[in-house]
């Protein structure tokens, strides 16, 4: 399926915010044809001459032909090609007296930037879809620059415009002018001037979020051609929720970076929500921990990767360490340490003391800190609610014991979410295996511990 975007613009030698259609798919006449060396370890910021070049060419299948389509002068578009093909320090066309077809690395970086595009114009259906701007005569991939996005996510995560400037090594003019004509294309404002500072509008939201899934995907063609070079490296964004960041993430990093050292990995931990807006704007590849049934959203998917349990915990020498056999109903009315209220385990608790027919504990203390907790539990005869998992380290070394209370019932997945309509990178696809191994020897240990307590 084709996109086809309106001329609007007259030939000259630099403008290409032009005519041509975004296929959805690689054209069929296009393959691969040698092995690339490995890419630099950076890719430059590409322009959106650079990439409307790109996809005119791989289209058109000559450098005269995409010139026409752009309403441009070949010269123009030569020297897009050669300017990328420098940057990135790779052959991204094949030429012939004929004709250019693409590399297996243009394969790579077309494909990418394809799907980057895209965000784009899904950006102006949403924005048409809600009735916050009218149809533009020509696309937002028409339009738009790299300048304009960049200025748009900088202020978008400063607030300030002098801040954004800053930030992005240019003068606050630059920045002004960069948005007001960004705005002026969307025919919206895209922010509101608060004491809070700069706050997007509806419009600045939808826009923000695809301009950041857009960046997603360029640098995932990074990494795409990193590891073309057989080398997976660029840079991977973990989200991790509590239970997950003492041993499922710890874990399966350290063997991720066995496999590939020279891959750059960054652990985000946070509120599911701040993490799963990260996630659904491509600031991270990935949020492992306990998952949400049903999903808040349809835009992503979780997959399973093992049950976990809640467990009662005390510190050691507690009095209650001493009774061999013990109920939810013995320990309801100890000082308590709980998630905060809204939590899946703060839920899942109550769930499990309603079947009992027992009552939430009164002035308990809330935290889903597990240092805090840890803290509270060893300096008073306090009670808490943690994972095996959790405490895992704790219990290694005498910090944190379970009570032998039975918590059927408190059983919740853990797993990944991710984006539903991502294209992984080599480096995340590395990521999803070292999880899933990781999460199979902790099922297993799991299982094992449980056996050895029903024996007991």
């Amino acid at each position: 399926m084709m996109q086809t975007v309106a001329a609007t613009s007259q030939p000259n030698n630099t403008d290409m915010n032009a005519t041509f259609a975004i296929p959805t798919a690689l054209p069929a006449h296009l393959h691969a044809s040698v092995t690339q060396a490995p890419m630099p370890a950076t890719l430059m910021d590409m322009s959106m001459r650079h990439l409307r070049a790109l996809l005119a060419v791989a289209r058109c299948g000559t450098a005269h032909k995409a010139a026409l389509s752009l309403c441009v002068t070949q010269p123009a578009v030569t020297r897009a090609i050669q300017e990328l093909e420098q940057e990135l320090g790779l052959q991204l066309f094949e030429r012939t007296t004929r004709s250019m077809s693409l590399t297996r690395a243009g394969e790579l970086l077309y494909e990418r930037t394809v799907r980057a595009l895209n965000h784009l114009d899904q950006a102006e259906r949403e924005l048409i879809d809600i009735n916050i701007v009218r149809r533009p005569r020509a696309s937002l991939v028409a339009k738009v620059t790299h300048r304009h996005l960049r200025t748009l996510v900088a202020v978008a995560e400063h607030h300030t415009e002098t801040s954004a400037a800053l930030h992005l090594e240019l003068s606050q003019p630059s920045v002004t002018r960069a948005l007001r004509e960004l705005e002026c294309i969307v025919e919206t404002p895209l922010f509101q001037r608060t004491t809070r500072g700069m706050l997007a509008t509806s419009a600045g939201e939808v826009l923000i979020r695809r301009a950041k899934l857009m960046f997603a995907e360029l640098a995932a063609a990074r990494d795409d051609l990193a590891s073309h070079g057989n080398d997976i490296g660029g840079r991977i964004v973990i989200g991790s929720l509590p239970l997950a960041s003492t041993l499922l993430v710890p874990r399966a990093v350290t063997l991720l970076k066995k496999e590939c050292p020279s891959l750059s990995v960054t652990i985000l931990e946070g509120a599911y929500q701040s993490l799963l807006d990260g996630l659904r704007c491509g600031d991270i590849d990935v949020l492992v921990g306990v998952l949400r049934d049903p999903a808040p959203c349809n835009d992503i998917v979780q997959e399973a990767l093992f049950e976990d349990q809640l467990s009662v915990v005390v510190r050691p020498g507690h009095p209650l360490t001493k009774l061999k056999y013990l109920t939810l109903a013995d320990v309801i009315d100890a000082e308590w340490v709980l998630p905060y209220q809204g939590a899946p385990s703060r839920q899942i608790f109550e769930r499990v003391l309603s079947r009992a027919g027992l009552a939430m504990p009164r002035q308990a203390i809330e935290s889903n800190a597990l240092l805090t907790i840890r803290a509270l539990l060893l300096e008073s005869d306090r009670v808490s609610i943690l994972s095996r998992n959790q405490i895992h380290y704790e219990a290694l070394h005498d910090m944190l014991v379970e009570l032998p209370i039975d918590m059927r019932g408190s059983e919740r997945q853990i797993g990944l979410t991710m984006r539903a309509d991502i294209k992984r990178s080599a480096g995340a696809n590395a990521l999803i295996r070292s999880l899933r191994t990781t999460s199979i020897g902790m099922q297993r240990c799991s299982c094992r511990l449980q056996n050895e307590d029903d024996r007991r």
